[in-house]
């Protein structure tokens, strides 16, 4: 008896290391297909978010990540749309472990990337019940070129830190529908990590909706003697689940209007019309882009469609709809093999649709900017439910190998080959600066943005006619284009040509005088030139745009050195110096004055 039972705990012990394996090696797979990102740079607003950020750089100002917007250091005037304070505790702590250095933060990104690929298995897991149908979805979802943009780009890990929030939520919500004496500690469980989510990014948003699906889809059908009241009871024990979610959202969006002086804001002001004529256009764009994850980057030319067009809006159209009629056909054809397999295809549809409900407002995007492989993060989870159900519907036999039948295990492993050489081919664009917007004027020639953003990195290079004749072809077609003519400025007073500096920084802020360094640059300009008293204003204006500007209350002391006022440099060096603590040029100055005034008296 004894041997016996040694030997059934062996066979146990062997089948749990064996059931852990192949997960194992598919998180490890995601792991080495996004490596390469470890020797990135900061790229994009990585150093506006990280570097040029002192918010997130002391645990001061940890408390204000809840009362202010994610941009509100840098444009404080300005409203904006992203209140995401978890994100800013995120940057906060790994400023503190990793500094300015970014071979760290990569390495975070890359293990966030893993957790959440692992956290899909266990969802996939749990809602099919088929444990290889997980693993070929988790497969998908980590190696897929599509989240290249949300791992490589260090400030775009928000969709990835939502994800690491909302799907615990989510399983914490299915465990709290079982029978037992936890239930309530997995709601509440389920809860703390939804306010986790939304803070993280709004899109989690979508979790109440997702839980009303699941219900509807799972629940046991009660038959009535009226058609209406069968329906009624079916959404009303659908929406019962979901209040304790609804009400966390109520008081999320609460807080969002305090902050934000309102739900959100319009970017750019577009007609009703305009923006449901652009939905299929964009819609088709994301769905080939899920099909077809090859040819990336991070601009795409996505034109806002005015008018009905054939390639424009009625073929879009109908490919949604075929590929939607062909989902349903393909879900009542499962059902007739396995009853449970259209929920489970309509539930996946559900996850692949509900994140794309929050950007149909197009207006509160930036122009030129509705078009990004991010949003695809959460939408992919559902996609890849769907391939691997597709893909496990291939004809089984008894001959197996890698423990799929042989009909189905070289179609994984095709695909992952495709996948994970697609992410380490296209990740390298992400290098710098210059690679990235090197490839996105090559993908998308007219992009403005594009072509200025290029123009700024080859100025950082110290290739300042190159970037002057980028900014040239951008105001060639948009003379009015602020963020090139700034920059044109700026690149200018940096070679020196101070009086083409004071030209375009001007004309930048007759086009948008809502930005505090191109009154602080102009101020910098005036100074150089002579101009003391001029400066003297710009520079303060500046200061009142954004009282915490690097460099801000430093160049203001400069000032009041020129007038011969030392008392008022002072008080300007001690402001830089509280504002970014350890600032050298700031103490050397203090201490010159200190001396001065010291010598003075004694004297």
């Amino acid at each position: 008896m004894i041997k016996h039972s040694l030997k059934n705990e062996k066979q146990r012990v062997l089948a749990s290391e064996a059931g852990w394996l192949p997960i194992s090696v598919i998180l490890l797979l995601t792991f080495l297909a996004y490596s390469g990102t470890l020797w990135f740079h900061f790229v994009y607003d990585d150093r506006g978010q990280i570097l040029a950020d002192a918010q997130v750089h002391y645990w001061r100002f940890a408390p204000h990540f809840f009362a202010e917007r994610v941009w509100s250091f840098a444009y404080p005037n300005i409203l904006g749309n992203y209140y995401r304070p978890v994100f800013l505790l995120y940057l906060l702590i790994n400023y503190k472990i990793f500094g300015p250095y970014p071979a760290g933060w990569h390495l975070v990104s890359v293990g966030v990337q893993v957790v959440v690929t692992f956290l899909v298995y266990r969802l996939v897991r749990r809602i099919v019940g088929d444990r290889k149908t997980a693993l070929i979805a988790a497969l998908i979802f980590g190696l897929t070129p599509v989240h290249i943009e949300s791992v490589a780009w260090i400030s775009g890990v928000t969709d990835p830190l939502m994800a690491l929030f909302l799907l615990p939520s989510f399983l914490c919500y299915l465990s709290g529908r079982e029978p037992g004496v936890y239930r309530r500690w997995w709601l509440a469980a389920s809860l703390t990590l939804y306010g986790l989510a939304t803070l993280s990014k709004e899109t989690a948003l979508i979790l109440p909706m997702l839980i009303f699906a699941f219900e509807w889809l799972w629940q046991k059908k009660v038959e009535t003697a009226s058609r209406w009241k069968t329906m009624f009871t079916r959404i009303r024990a659908s929406l019962l689940p979901t209040i304790p979610f609804v009400l966390l959202t109520v008081a999320y969006l609460a807080a969002r209007w305090n902050v934000l002086k309102g739900l959100g804001h319009s970017m750019t002001p577009l007609a009703v019309s305009t923006i449901i004529l652009t939905w299929p256009k964009l819609l088709w764009f994301y769905l080939m882009h899920l099909i077809w994850p090859f040819g990336l980057s991070v601009f795409y030319d996505m034109p806002y469609i005015k008018r009905p067009g054939l390639e424009s809006f009625f073929l879009p159209l109908a490919g949604l709809i075929a590929v939607g009629v062909g989902a349903w056909l393909w879900a009542r054809r499962l059902e007739k093999t396995l009853p449970s397999a259209k929920r489970m295809v309509a539930f996946a549809c559900v996850w692949l649709l509900l994140p794309f409900v929050p950007l149909l407002d197009l207006s509160v995007l930036p122009v030129g900017e509705i078009a990004h492989d991010r949003y695809l993060y959460l939408p992919s989870i559902g996609f890849s439910i769907l391939v691997a159900m597709a893909i496990r519907r291939l004809k089984q036999g008894s001959k197996q190998f890698l423990g799929l039948p042989v009909s189905q295990a070289p179609v994984v492993v095709a695909l992952s080959l495709v996948l994970a050489i697609g992410t380490a081919l296209q990740d390298r664009y992400w290098a710098n600066d210059l690679t990235l917007y090197s490839r996105g004027v090559m993908r998308t020639p007219d992009n403005l943005l594009a072509r200025t953003n290029l123009g700024n990195a080859l100025g950082e290079k110290g290739y300042y006619a190159q970037a002057i004749n980028l900014y040239r072809q951008v105001l060639a077609r948009d003379p009015r284009f602020w963020l090139a003519t700034y920059n044109m400025g700026y690149t200018y007073y940096k070679m020196g040509r101070l009086r083409e500096a004071e030209r375009y920084l001007e004309e930048a802020i007759a086009i948008n005088g809502v930005d505090s360094d191109e009154y602080f640059y102009l101020g910098l300009t005036w100074l150089k030139l002579g101009h003391v008293k001029q400066a003297a204003q710009s520079v303060r204006h500046a200061i009142e745009l954004q009282p915490d500007g690097f460099a801000y209350h430093f160049a203001m002391g400069l000032i009041f050195e020129l007038e011969h006022n030392p008392q008022g440099a002072l008080q300007e060096f001690k402001k830089e110096l509280k504002n970014f603590p350890g600032e050298t040029g700031a103490l050397q100055q203090i201490e010159a004055i200190r001396a001065e005034q010291g010598s003075s008296i004694r004297k």
